[in-house]
């Protein structure tokens, strides 16, 4: 999942690049402006899901190690989420030589997960943003001087 997330950031990086090369024509009258202009927004909106989702993910396992009880055993570490309970859910780590890399380690990665993903999930709502507002939000300011007969806008 984390390699199909960063292939579609880097695929809409792309596009944006293109989009930027694209000769700007106002009121979208090329068709390759439209679609790229479109398939920006769509691609920022899945990516948009995408990073939510995976921060829901990260969040879920953050909440289930940081609340562990391990203990050693050999090279094998024994984690369950209630210790008092004797049927409680264990995960089994194997091949650990310290529990603190599953406590502290493995908890920290799931935090920085979770920020990393925050941050992928404002940069493609800021892009589906901007794409939005340059398509929907127009606005005008001011009047043309000099023209008596009709009144033009200008396009801010």
């Amino acid at each position: 999942m984390r390699v199909q997330r960063q292939e579609m950031l880097c695929l809409v990086s792309i596009l944006g690049f293109i989009l930027y090369c694209v000769t700007y024509v106002p009121d979208e009258r090329t068709t390759l402006q439209f679609i790229v202009k479109l398939l920006y927004f769509i691609l920022c909106v899945i990516g948009l899901v995408i990073s939510v989702l995976a921060v829901a993910f990260s969040g879920y396992h953050y909440s289930q190690t940081s609340s562990f009880s391990c203990v050693q055993a050999r090279d094998t570490c024994v984690c369950t989420l209630d210790k008092d309970d004797p049927i409680a859910r264990t995960f089994t780590y194997e091949g650990v030589s310290d529990c603190e890399v599953i406590t502290g380690t493995l908890t920290l990665y799931f935090l920085i997960q979770i920020i990393l993903n925050l941050v992928q999930a404002l940069v493609c709502a800021v892009g589906a943003f901007i794409m939005w507002k340059d398509r929907y939000q127009v606005f005008f300011a001011g009047l043309q001087i000099g023209s008596s007969s009709t009144q033009q806008w200008q396009k801010v």
